[in-house]
């Protein structure tokens, strides 16, 4: 099969890897300069998409913001994934996301709706524990940021100058919640089982300090029957779904309480790590798996009903700085010590290889060098096996998060206690 996948900055680069060790034909355009580099060696990177549209068995936008070029390859017969004018405006438009909420019956934290950052920066402020700031308009502005503070929120404000909305919404005290996410796949008429739980880890430090990566890893956890916090939120976006012919996976972030769930965002698209940990519990082929949900005939997985993790393995720039501030970004660093089990369970991102070579050299790109994954019957045993494969990886300032995994248990038995699983 041939499958060309658009990226804006290379997220899809795991997926690209994947589906090229099973032996199809991937090219992968990036929009980013920056990446020109990633996975060179492993997959084609062209410099113009169009030209391999023909030839494409499958087409795949990592990202949201893709949708105006859906028109074109519905034109050309093409089976595609995450390439839908709805699903960018559920994500991208913080609003009429919200609004789609608020429709279907979804809670969202309270929350206030401004025109402009000037108008943001008067809100009164009366939450204690703080405001959660989410800038619109465009990928590049849709920022979060998780304010304790009014001289926080502020100085937030000020990264905002180009949003052409802000959304405000209260802060929910981390104690008596947890953070989860249910994840669905969705092929164009109907949701596929199984559905997932999704617990994310968004700092590389211990405790919520250090810069907030967006992610730094993942614990995924297929279900074998759809849970009440699946039927109160993903289930629930059906029929826009449906209506919107869109297929591919959809997210939807949460914050659970005893008595409430608190729907934050919904994503559609393959940039979290979560997407790595599936794809080591699936017992099909991924390139399979995928062409059949973009031709609308998948209906179910055939996935193993144990823990799924995923690591993010990176090196500087990552993610302390765009690739574009870089001042020596040492591309050529050897990627060495990963056995070929280890590689079982590896997906490359930034890396490349000489022609002739299998040496792995750190691309210089982003510094999302690879994902680390495993399985297990506990998150325990997950963990001893993904960690051990982050330990044998031999090269300079590398880095990870070390406790992927460590709220897990805790967590899940709080939801079973309060009923959502």
């Amino acid at each position: 099969m041939r499958v060309l996948i658009l990226s804006k900055n290379g997220n899809g680069a795991s997926m690209a890897y994947k589906l090229s060790k099973e032996g199809h034909t991937v090219d992968m355009w990036c929009d980013d300069p920056h990446y020109k580099d990633a996975l060179k060696g492993y997959v084609g990177r062209p410099n113009s998409w169009r030209p391999l549209l023909p030839a494409a068995d499958l087409v795949i936008c990592d990202m949201v913001g893709f949708s105006k070029y859906a028109e074109l390859f519905q034109r050309m017969g093409k089976p595609i994934l995450c390439c839908n004018p709805i699903a960018d405006i559920l994500e991208l438009d913080r609003k009429r996301g919200e609004e789609a909420f608020h429709r279907l019956g979804i809670n969202t934290p309270p929350s206030q709706d401004f025109k402009s950052v000037e108008d943001a920066a008067k809100l009164k402020w009366v939450n204690e524990t703080g405001y959660v700031v989410k800038g619109s308009g465009n990928i590049d502005t849709g920022k979060t940021y998780l304010c304790a503070t009014e001289e926080l929120y502020q100085w937030a404000l000020t990264t905002m100058k180009d949003a052409t909305d802000v959304v405000v919404q209260e802060l929910i005290p981390k104690e008596g919640s947890v953070e989860v996410s249910t994840e669905g796949w969705f092929n164009g008429i109907d949701f596929i089982h199984p559905f997932n739980h999704t617990f994310e880890e968004k700092h590389y430090l211990p405790g919520d300090i250090g810069k907030m990566t967006g992610c730094a890893g993942n614990v995924v956890i297929p279900l074998e029957k759809p849970s009440k916090l699946c039927r109160d939120t993903v289930m629930r976006f059906k029929p826009i779904l449906a209506k919107a012919g869109y297929r591919g996976p959809i997210d939807v972030n949460c914050i659970v309480t005893k008595d409430k769930v608190y729907a934050l965002e919904l994503t559609c698209r393959f940039g979290y790590d979560a997407l790595e940990a599936l794809m080591t519990g699936l017992n099909e082929p991924v390139g399979s798996f995928l062409f059949d949900v973009a031709t609308g005939i998948k209906k179910s997985m055939d996935i193993r009903y144990d823990f799924l993790i995923a690591v993010r393995v990176s090196r500087d720039p990552y993610p302390y700085a765009k690739p574009y501030e870089i001042k020596e970004p040492d591309k050529g660093m050897p990627i060495c010590g990963l056995t070929d089990l280890d590689l079982k369970f590896t997906y490359l991102s930034d890396v490349y290889k000489e022609p002739g070579s299998n040496q792995m050299l750190y691309a210089a790109s982003d510094g999302v060098v690879l994902r680390a994954t495993a399985f297990g019957r506990s998150v325990k045993e997950a963990q001893h096996r993904v960690y051990k494969i982050c330990k044998n990886i031999k090269a300079i300032d590398i880095a990870y998060a070390n406790d992927i995994g460590d709220r897990v248990d805790k967590d899940i038995a709080l939801l079973r206690e309060w009923g959502w699983l």
